[in-house]
């Protein structure tokens, strides 16, 4: 908004003379009806921003007429007068420096005879000097707490952004934990299918061989049967013979049926204590915290940087990169600050930590602490030497997993915002 050329009388809003001049929280003065309008045009959850510092600004009951009436901005005048509240005939006209007040010649006579005073004309410059002061100190405590304010709202983004991640891993860990249990769960139920398979087959063997005595049986008892029914006597005698010797050896047959096993599986209570254990314990950290990682199947080119998810922190975005040095042997882990939307940010101081974690002992990860000055989408910060090479891509090192890949753990706590 543009400014008045007497901004003791003069609205900011229409450039005129004050019309019922109301002041807001910011100490910003303006007229009834055009803060009304700005608040009309402008306004989103009951609040809007001041016309001058775009400070957020409470909409009191009542709208503009709400707000308080700045008692000390009188209309612009030549003939500007000013009348005592007690003697109401008398013009204030002088200014008691014992009292720091304005009174007119009655109130000098009856209160402040003793006192050092003064016309009140002659003071007007120096009164108007210590308010220009204090103006100047409202005017950057305004700008202190505007950027406080400011402050406190990319913590509350950030807090909620980082519970959101954090969310996000509890539910990645629960698929993770979900997946090895159902993997055992069909280990289980394999075992499980092997021995019945491995049962079924012998009693079924058994099964086929009586069948086949019993076939065997049937013939030969209808051989007998006919024999019997027949009038020569060779036959029988024949048969006799032969029916011995079957019956001899389906006797020495056992019947029993053979030993076998079962499958059984016996339901348990849920070890919760083992659940949480799996699922690890809630954290708090003193800064937002995020994890970022890399499969050495990926990073194929020495020296070329490799870079994890974007986080938001404060409004900007950060990540970390991995490289691999081969002159060096050795993994590198930075942190660097992408391009921001606020054009208004020149750099960022920042305290961080990088951890590369060790998956068998969390102990034995690998720490590493800086603090830096960024630059929007300019250099990254951290360690060329994190680990040695060799020492990274050995399992028993417990730095990367199965599938080779590993993890880095980043935290960063803003310190300080440098502005063009």
């Amino acid at each position: 908004m543009a400014e008045g050329d007497d901004n003791t009388h003069s609205c900011s809003i229409c450039l005129e003379d004050f019309t019922k001049p109301k002041i807001l929280p910011c100490f910003h003065t303006f007229c009834e009806q055009c803060i009304d309008d700005h608040i009309k045009a402008h306004s989103y959850l009951n609040k809007f921003n001041c016309p001058n510092c775009r400070i957020d600004i409470q909409i009191p009951d009542g709208g503009a007429s709400g707000f308080s009436t700045n008692i000390y901005i009188q209309p612009k005048s030549k003939t500007e007068k000013h009348f005592c509240p007690r003697h109401k005939a008398n013009e204030i006209d002088f200014y008691c420096r014992d009292c720091s007040v304005a009174v007119c010649s009655r109130c000098l006579i009856l209160d402040h005879t003793t006192h050092l005073k003064t016309d009140l004309n002659d003071v007007d410059q120096e009164i108007r000097g210590k308010l220009n002061i204090i103006k100047g100190e409202l005017e950057e405590k305004v700008d202190e707490v505007a950027k406080h304010c400011e402050s406190l709202t990319n913590q509350i983004s950030d807090i909620q952004n980082q519970a959101k991640i954090a969310c996000d891993n509890v539910d990645t860990q629960v698929k993770q934990v979900c997946k090895e249990v159902r993997k055992h769960g069909g280990d289980i139920k394999c075992e499980m299918n092997k021995i019945r398979d491995d049962e079924s087959k012998k009693l079924q063997t058994l099964h086929d061989d009586m069948i086949q005595m019993k076939s065997s049986l049937q013939n030969s008892l209808k051989y007998v049967n006919e024999v019997l029914n027949g009038k020569s006597t060779f036959p029988v005698v024949d048969a006799l013979t032969n029916v011995q010797t079957l019956t001899k050896d389906s006797r020495s047959t056992s019947l029993d049926i053979p030993p076998v096993r079962y499958v059984h599986y016996p339901m348990v209570d849920i070890d919760v204590k083992t659940l949480e254990s799996l699922l690890g314990e809630l954290e708090t950290m003193e800064s937002p915290t995020w994890t970022s990682s890399f499969s050495l199947n990926q990073i194929v080119k020495t020296g070329e940087k490799y870079s994890g998810d974007d986080v938001m922190i404060q409004g900007m975005p950060w990540y970390v990169s991995v490289k691999h040095h081969s002159n060096t042997s050795t993994l590198g882990c930075y942190l660097y600050l992408r391009g921001v939307d606020d054009k208004t940010v020149k750099t960022v101081t920042a305290s961080y930590t990088l951890k590369l974690l060790n998956i068998n002992n969390v102990s034995k990860s690998i720490v590493k602490q800086h603090t830096n000055t960024f630059t929007p989408d300019g250099d990254g910060y951290g360690s060329n030497k994190f680990i040695e090479w060799n020492k990274l891509e050995d399992v028993s090192e417990g730095f990367i997993n199965n599938n080779k890949t590993f993890t880095v753990q980043a935290s960063v706590k803003i310190n300080n915002i440098e502005r063009y």
